[in-house]
């Protein structure tokens, strides 16, 4: 570190390109380049980040929440809708631009970003080190099974760098602000929003606000993209629904757009987020068939390793920034797609109480799950003073129907995992049709939690749906005779519990235990239900 001179095998990188989701293939910047850095190196760069980022991140403007500590996407998503809804209560439009740049992190200048850096730090040795770091570095691209040749780069940073997101903070640090417009970035996706109570003078200060970002772009060597920048106007006002924002930018009209995306979250003129969630339910049941894979008729992974699976698949994917849309009345289309997650996990059928469903996966229902996570926000919006809305007071209520972040959530006042287990028990003891089952509520799965196909018929006979032939005769799968092979009375799902072929009847509280009887039945009936 003293000489600020580092092993050429750490200044080389391997770039593979990721094709970017819903993108033509065939076009070059439909792909996302990715630096694969020396292990050493990126352990030398926590060593950095660790030392320098506290003492940094005091000074990166509060518009810019990407990659900073107490911070996330969901925080300023909810900033933004907050802002938006502020204006709804006000009575006022929301003109918003949705600003994109051309390969950002790979036009940064070097020469500028050293200035900004001892500008920033005021340490002579940390920008000389980070000289060393920046220059005279080379990659080479492995597409398929082909390998570019090695190539300079003499501007932009690894996209895999540890360092990567404190240094673009850095170098954007000094973006134009004014007091007509409000900015919400994150990295490089910028949102400018202008309020008011008319269009036209909304589309003039968004004008304003592109006008000066144009000759800051040009000085820091960023690529502005017109052709994707896009526009939208927020506001309740249905007589001019229709109504398009008129902006240009760099002498290019900005497309309207009434579903824009921001941080992966589909938005829309009243924050209904009803595309968002539509679009959230498909790629859910996209991944509800990757977990169906795992499991079969006969076979299946370890229902831990299901759960698993479906947690980090299915419902990180549903609940994704949700403090920022689970009051929509639409939140709860998600719902069915998420119990057929839980189907997967359990092995139960379709007819299988909902509220089963979950006690037998372990998993405390969506809505559970959706309202803890805000609260868990709400919570660090009012105690955390780096949330982007702490300390921000929400405009006077005016409407009954709206029900914004600040105005309808209460903070989280015990540990989240414990506001969910109160919750959910509340819900079962309030439901009309409450379980019949002995398994209390739990963040974790029941007993009898072994092989696949024992599973499976195990949370059948304790859910009381499955294969039995009064089922299916009732389902119109058989058209024969439903008695049980024991002669006495319809096999139904009672019956398969007190069948005298078993060694002894089982209760609902056997099932529970998963005691040494409830492992014959068990047994006895695998092949049947």
């Amino acid at each position: 570190m003293a000489t600020h001179k580092l092993p050429n095998i750490w200044l080389k990188a391997r770039v593979l390109a990721l094709l970017k989701p819903g993108k033509d293939p065939s076009d070059a910047k439909s792909f996302r380049p990715i630096s694969l850095l020396c292990h050493t190196y990126k352990l030398f760069e926590h060593l950095i980040l660790n030392r320098i980022a506290p003492s940094i991140d005091e000074k990166i403007i509060p518009e810019q929440t990407g990659f900073r500590p107490g911070k996330s996407t969901t925080s300023q998503l909810v900033n933004l809708t907050q802002d938006i809804e502020d204006g709804f209560e006000r009575g006022q439009i929301t003109g918003a631009v949705f600003v994109d740049l051309s390969a950002a992190y790979d036009t940064v200048n070097h020469r500028l970003l050293l200035c900004k850096i001892l500008e920033i730090t005021k340490d002579i040795h940390l920008t000389e080190l980070m000289e060393a770091m920046l220059q005279n570095r080379r990659f080479y691209v492995e597409l398929g099974r082909k390998r570019s040749r090695s190539r300079n780069q003499k501007n932009g940073l690894p996209q895999g760098s540890v360092l990567a997101p404190l240094q673009y903070n850095i170098y954007t640090n000094d973006q134009p602000r004014d007091d007509a417009t409000r900015r919400f970035a994150y990295a490089d996706d910028l949102c400018i929003t202008a309020q008011g109570t008319d269009f036209i003078s909304i589309e003039e200060t968004l004008k304003d606000a592109l006008s000066g970002l144009t000759t800051y772009y040009e000085v820091n060597h960023l690529r502005a993209n017109p052709a994707k920048t896009q526009v939208c106007a927020f506001h309740l006002r249905n007589k001019e629904a229709k109504r398009q924002l008129n902006v240009s930018w760099c002498g290019t009209p900005l497309s309207h757009s009434e579903h824009p995306v921001y941080l992966r979250v589909t938005l829309d003129r009243c924050l209904t987020f009803k595309t968002h969630i539509t679009k959230t339910k498909a790629k859910v049941s996209t991944r509800n068939n990757i977990l169906r894979k795992l499991t079969n008729t006969r076979w299946g992974a370890c229902p831990k390793t299901l759960r698993a699976t479906a947690l980090a698949l299915c419902f990180s994917t549903a609940e994704y920034a949700c403090p920022a849309w689970e009051r929509s009345t639409h939140a709860k289309k998600l719902d069915p797609a998420l119990n057929e997650s839980c189907r997967c996990i359990t092995g139960c059928l379709k007819p299988t109480n909902t509220n089963n469903l979950y006690i037998l996966a372990g998993i405390a229902p969506p809505d559970i799950r959706r309202a803890v996570a805000s609260r868990t926000e709400r919570r660090r919006q009012t105690t955390d003073e780096r949330h982007p809305l702490h300390g921000h007071v929400p405009a006077p209520s005016r409407l009954k129907s709206r029900k914004s972040f600040l105005t309808s959530t209460a903070p989280l006042e015990t540990t989240p995992s414990e506001a969910c287990l109160a919750m959910w028990k509340e819900k079962l003891n309030n439901h009309p049709h409450s379980p019949t089952m002995h398994i209390p509520a739990a963040e974790s799965l029941p007993p009898g939690d072994n092989n696949w196909a024992k599973w499976k018929c195990l949370n059948r006979l304790r859910s009381g749906v499955g294969r039995s032939r009064e089922a299916l005769s009732r389902w119109g799968y058989l058209s024969g005779p439903t008695t049980c092979d024991c002669g006495t009375e319809p096999q139904t799902m009672e019956h398969l519990l007190r069948c005298p072929l078993l060694g002894g009847p089982c209760t609902a509280k056997d099932l529970a235990l998963y005691n040494t009887k409830v492992q014959q039945c068990t047994n006895h009936w695998l092949d049947i239900i």
